[in-house]
C-alpha cells in the first residue's frame, strides 16, 4: 500500500468528520434556539426548515414519488426524519395527508417543530416510533450524525459517526396500526437497512390497499444484505422492485 495514498485517505476522512460534526452541531443549535428558517426548495414542494441547508433540492426519488401520488393521496413517510419528504409532498398539495413516523426522539422534535412552522398539523400525522416486523420495544442507537441513528450499532458508527446514546423506543408492526390509520396510496421506506423488517410487518396492509412503495436502499456500512433481505420480502408479499439510482420503486403484482 502506498503509504502517501493513505494518509491522504485518513486526512479526507478527519476533515468530513470535523466538516459532518460542524453541521450537526450548527443544526442542533438552530433548532433549539430557533434562530433561522430557511425556504427549503425541493421537486415536489418548497417549505421552510431549521435545518441550515437546502435538503434533497434534486432528489430523484422525492421527484418520482410526487408525481407518482395524485393531489389527495395518502402517503406514508416511514423514516420520516427531519420531514424533509413529509413537507415537500404536503406543502403545495392541500389535499395530500402523510402519516409520518420517526423513531429518533430528539430526531422527531424536530420533525414536530418543522411541520409546526409550516402550519401543516392538520396535513402530516407524527408518529415517534419505529415501523418493523414485531410490536416491542427495542433499543435505539443515537449516532453523533443524527440521520444515522438507528436500530443497530453497526449503522449508527457509520462514516465518522459514534453512538451517542441508547434510547428504548417503541417499534410497530404497520399491520397492528392499520385499524387507527387512513388507507395509503404510497409508502416510502428509508430506514438505514431495515427495509425488510418494515415490509414483513406490513404484509396485510400492502395485500389489501396495494399502495406502491418507494425503498431507499442502503448497504454502506451496515449489517447483512439488505439488498437481498429486501427483496426476499417484496417478493414473498406479492411486489416487483424496479431498481432506480439509490432507490426502488415497487408495485404489487398479484
Amino acid at each position: 500500500m502506498n503509504p502517501t495514498s493513505g494518509l491522504t485517505t485518513r486526512a479526507f476522512y478527519a476533515l468530513r468528520g470535523v466538516g459532518y460534526g460542524a453541521y450537526y452541531r450548527l443544526a442542533r443549535a438552530n433548532y433549539e434556539r430557533r434562530l433561522v428558517s430557511r425556504r427549503n426548495r425541493t421537486p415536489a414542494g418548497t417549505f421552510r426548515c431549521y435545518d441550515p441547508l437546502n435538503r434533497h433540492g434534486d432528489d430523484a426519488m422525492l421527484a418520482e414519488l410526487d408525481a407518482r401520488c395524485g393531489p389527495t393521496a395518502t402517503v406514508f413517510d416511514i423514516g420520516a426524519n427531519v420531514g424533509i419528504y413529509a413537507l415537500a409532498l404536503a406543502a403545495d398539495r392541500p389535499g395530500r395527508r402523510i402519516v409520518a413516523f420517526e423513531p429518533g426522539p430528539a430526531v422527531v422534535d424536530r420533525l414536530r417543530t418543522n411541520v409546526r412552522l409550516n402550519g401543516l398539523e392538520d396535513r402530516i400525522d407524527v408518529h415517534g416510533c419505529g415501523i418493523g416486523d414485531e410490536s416491542a420495544e427495542r433499543p435505539f442507537y443515537v449516532s453523533t450524525y443524527p440521520e444515522l441513528s438507528a436500530f443497530d450499532r453497526a449503522g449508527a458508527s457509520r462514516w465518522e459517526a459514534s453512538v451517542a446514546a441508547v434510547r428504548p423506543v417503541p417499534v410497530r408492526r404497520l399491520d397492528d396500526l392499520a385499524a387507527d390509520l387512513p388507507e395509503p396510496d404510497a409508502i416510502k421506506v428509508d430506514v438505514e437497512g431495515a427495509a425488510p423488517a418494515v415490509i414483513r410487518g406490513a404484509r396485510e396492509t400492502l395485500e389489501r390497499h396495494e399502495p406502491v412503495l418507494f425503498v431507499e436502499i442502503h448497504e454502506d456500512g451496515l449489517e447483512g444484505d439488505a439488498p437481498r433481505e429486501t427483496r426476499a420480502a417484496l417478493e414473498a408479499a406479492g411486489y416487483e422492485g424496479q431498481e432506480r439510482e439509490g432507490y426502488w420503486r415497487c408495485e404489487r403484482t398479484v
